[in-house]
């Protein structure tokens, strides 16, 4: 039996936008919801992994959609986790229909990072579970790290991360940047979302202004975050379909 975990969710009208789409924020508080829930399962969840002074952390997210998710339906969301590198956890993630119609799939990389010095600690060693691993994949490539682009004039928006976009490990939550994103991009009732990808670069802490700056070559777009001396902080890559 590979490790794995499934739960079923109603989809609700504040997944979608006002054009009738899922969120791309919505389904990454479905992946953590899992994500969580599977670790606690396998006695890596935060409570454990506090006694060792670390905690996870994503920095990377990269999602498909092959249909479009429905309003006030009932998914079943699927994740797997892969062989252990020293650092990192790939653990990929389906959401499918009643009807076992494949909707989205993900994938993300998951460190540990300590507590108190914020530095990626081992994975691998931190892990003592079962090793039956399903070693399917999401995506056939490991999605590749987002290229850099020039910014020019002003940011697109601007955005100071408060209260609501902290988690309890005092930083933005993975899943409130593509608020920030899809903000940014404010995207009309054309097309749909095919791909998006956040690789998560540093911590964004509260109270630090964020400027993004966008950058379009036909349906692909790409964003990133800079804070005022002029780190990127994230960066995201979507690619939109008619």
């Amino acid at each position: 039996m590979t490790i794995a975990m499934e739960r079923d969710y109603r989809l609700l009208w504040m997944h979608f936008d006002r054009y009738g789409r899922m969120q791309p924020a919505a389904m990454l508080e479905i992946f953590q919801d899992l994500a969580i829930a599977h670790a606690e399962e396998l006695g890596i969840g935060r409570s454990a992994m506090l006694e060792k002074n670390v905690v996870w952390v994503v920095i990377r997210t990269k999602l498909e959609v092959l249909r479009e998710p429905k309003y006030n339906t009932i998914v079943t969301a699927r994740t797997w986790p892969h062989s252990l590198s020293k650092f990192s956890f790939i653990r990929d993630f389906t959401i499918r229909d009643e009807q076992g119609e494949l909707l989205v799939k993900a994938t993300q990389e998951w460190v540990l990072m300590n507590f108190e010095t914020r530095r990626f600690s081992s994975a691998k060693d931190a892990y003592h579970g079962p090793h039956d691993f399903d070693e399917a994949r999401a995506f056939e490539q490991k999605p590749r790290k987002i290229s850099d682009f020039e910014i020019e004039g002003e940011p697109t928006f601007v955005v100071t991360p408060a209260y609501t976009d902290i988690d309890v490990n005092g930083h933005v939550n993975n899943a409130v940047y593509p608020n920030f994103v899809m903000n940014a991009l404010n995207p009309g009732p054309e097309g749909s979302l095919r791909t998006f990808q956040i690789d998560y670069r540093h911590e964004v802490l509260p109270d630090v202004p964020l400027s993004l700056y966008v950058h379009r070559e036909g349906e692909s777009v790409r964003v990133k975050a800079i804070n005022p001396e002029g780190t990127v902080l994230f960066a995201s890559a979507l690619e939109y379909q008619k």
